[in-house]
């Protein structure tokens, strides 16, 4: 799971992505899902009619005023960045990849298969044979089982700065783990101590593994503490990362201007056959946009401000397509005690009035041409996958300001001097955003308006994305913010449960504590007598979510992708916008 900038998403293809499970009950099938191969295999020579051309440069455009700032595969909260991950997953593959259908993707994972036991309590991981590091070595499961303890160390309480890690304790990993052994070269056996839903470990807990070259970069054998501290200073040093396993290596790497890679001949899986890979800062949307209509960028984006200029580019030959994240943006309410609006928004009725006064819809249709379907909980509906409640094909929430404005008197607010007020406080505090995005810019003085229709008044505060994240990042001093918007979550190839989102702790930031949505997340993880069992837990836990608006819903923002006519396989199949990890290994240029 990461988040993400709104304002300024880079998926890369559209998507309609349906999914095949939801989790296996404790007799169920005792393999993760098999999903198909994908269409352009290593040893094809043809894309459709076309023959496939070696040689070419694609350089890719980050979101505006966006840099890649770390560059190991276990990341720390601070640089938890979707781009980040884009550029380390070319270096350093998962050990499963998830694929543009949510599916286990085994032609692209360095699992060959995962078999469990009924229970639910013992894995197994099949590796392939045929991998190498970049200096000759074997990749084995070895690698594997050390990136683990790295894992489990930086997980700890006592683990040195900079860590704990981004996925401290997601699918049970190190809590509920008991062993990660190799049990021969290739295959590594996980033992949890009680049972779990196999489809959610697989996804939320095997999914964080990564095999990392342990005889390149254990400095420290006999001091994990030591070693993770060493890692972690390294893990922003670019010349560190020379052995690799993935189908690229980085050459270089110029802050604010450019990062270069280069096709790894020893990747064990499909080769690209391109020169050069470059994911290319850019200051602002309008210096992107330029950069496409001169051919410097080759795949970018379309800010939806910018929806009025596209005939500068399709005119051109340039393919434009939406691309739909399987995530959910919102506002985040602080109710963090200490937050000066810590009362109101911890009243559910609040948060339910605040969704009611906004106006989807019209942010759809009159600010994104139509590209951001509205969203009321955790699952959006595009794409489409199994794990959308059809209860909640409905809106919960649809805009209504006689509606909100009920609920909040029925609550005990009263309108005084155009401000709704309950026992001295007042509806009235600051909205912050992230810069960059003029699309956003618009929505938040949509919803500014809407909201004082009702009582609510807010004062917007366009702020950097970095200093935004900082703001609500910093714990101690909770009375710095009251709301921010601009932010996201993907859920990037993990089982969509609200484990680490809605609990205190993680990604919660935001303060929201209930117990009773605890309990229903913790359902989530747990095995079923069924797969109809196991899907009926988990949207017992998105209707309840859904209702309680811990965050205001926002609409399912795309991004708009730009591909130059000479740059094949940009589909969904491989740039994947459902989980944002694209297969750039699989992208080739023509002449």
């Amino acid at each position: 799971m990461k988040k993400q900038n709104v304002a300024a998403l880079l998926a890369l293809s559209t998507a309609l992505s349906v999914a095949t499970l939801t989790g296996c009950g404790a007799a169920a099938n005792n393999s993760s899902p098999v999903a198909p191969a994908t269409g352009n295999g290593a040893g094809n020579t043809t894309t459709g009619s076309a023959k496939i051309q070696k040689g070419g440069t694609l350089v890719v455009a980050l979101p505006p005023s966006t840099n890649i700032t770390w560059y190991l595969p276990i990341e720390n909260a601070g640089n938890a960045s979707i781009y980040n991950a884009q550029l380390v997953t070319q270096m350093y593959p998962n050990v499963i990849y998830i694929n543009n259908q949510y599916q286990v993707d085994y032609n692209n994972s360095f699992a060959d298969k995962i078999t469990y036991n009924p229970a639910g309590t013992v894995y197994t991981i099949s590796l392939k044979k045929n991998w190498k590091w970049s200096d000759g070595k074997p990749v084995t499961a070895n690698d594997v089982v050390w990136d683990y303890n790295l894992i489990k160390a930086t997980d700890s309480k006592n683990a040195p700065a900079p860590w704990p890690n981004y996925n401290a304790g997601s699918g049970g990993v190190p809590a509920n783990v008991k062993s990660v052994v190799a049990t021969n070269p290739y295959t590594v056996t996980i033992t949890l101590n009680k049972p779990v839903n196999q489809q959610w470990f697989i996804y939320n807990g095997i999914g964080q593994l990564t095999a990392l070259p342990e005889h390149a970069w254990n400095k420290y054998p006999n001091d994990i503490n030591q070693e993770i501290a060493y890692l972690g200073k390294e893990a922003t040093d670019p010349s560190f990362f020379t052995v690799v396993d993935g189908p690229f290596k980085l050459v270089s790497a110029k802050s604010s201007q450019s990062w270069t890679l280069v096709p790894n001949p020893t990747f064990g899986g499909h080769k690209s056959t391109l020169d050069k890979l470059i994911f290319q800062y850019e200051a602002s949307s309008d210096a992107e946009f330029s950069a496409l209509k001169t051919g410097n960028v080759n795949l970018g984006y379309l800010d939806l401000s910018q929806y009025g200029s596209k005939d500068a580019l399709t005119s051109a030959g340039d393919v434009i397509t939406p691309a739909y994240n399987f995530g959910y943006y919102f506002i985040e309410l602080n109710q963090q005690k200490g937050s000066p609006m810590y009362a109101a928004f911890s009243d559910v009725k609040v948060r339910q009035a605040l969704e009611y006064a906004i106006d989807q819809n019209t942010i759809n249709n009159e600010i994104y041409h139509g590209y951001a379907p509205a969203q009321y909980g955790p699952i959006p509906a595009t794409p489409k996958t199994v794990f959308l409640d059809p209860k909640l094909a409905k809106p919960l929430f649809p805009f209504n300001l006689n509606k909100a404005k009920q609920l909040l008197e029925s609550d005990g607010w009263k309108m005084q001097n155009g401000v709704m007020t309950k026992n001295g406080q007042q509806l009235k505090f600051e909205l912050m955003y992230p810069t960059g995005g003029e699309s956003t810019t618009q929505m938040m003085e949509l919803i500014q308006q809407d909201w004082k229709q009702i009582g609510v008044v807010v004062t917007l505060k366009p702020v950097q994305l970095a200093e935004e994240f900082g703001i609500m990042n910093n714990s101690s001093q909770p009375g710095k913010w009251a709301a921010a918007a601009g932010t996201g979550i993907t859920y990037g190839g993990s089982y969509p449960s609200g484990e680490q989102l809605f609990e205190p702790g993680g990604l919660d930031n935001f303060g929201y504590n209930d117990p009773t949505l605890d309990k229903l997340i913790a359902k989530t993880t747990e095995p079923s007598a069924s797969q109809a069992a196991s899907q009926q837990a988990f949207f017992a836990y998105e209707e309840y979510v859904s209702k309680q608006v811990p965050v205001l819903w926002n609409n399912a923002v795309a991004s708009l992708s730009v591909a130059a006519p000479n740059v094949h396989n940009a589909t969904p199949e491989y740039l994947n916008p459902t989980t944002e990890y694209p297969l750039f290994n699989y992208i080739w240029m023509s002449k």
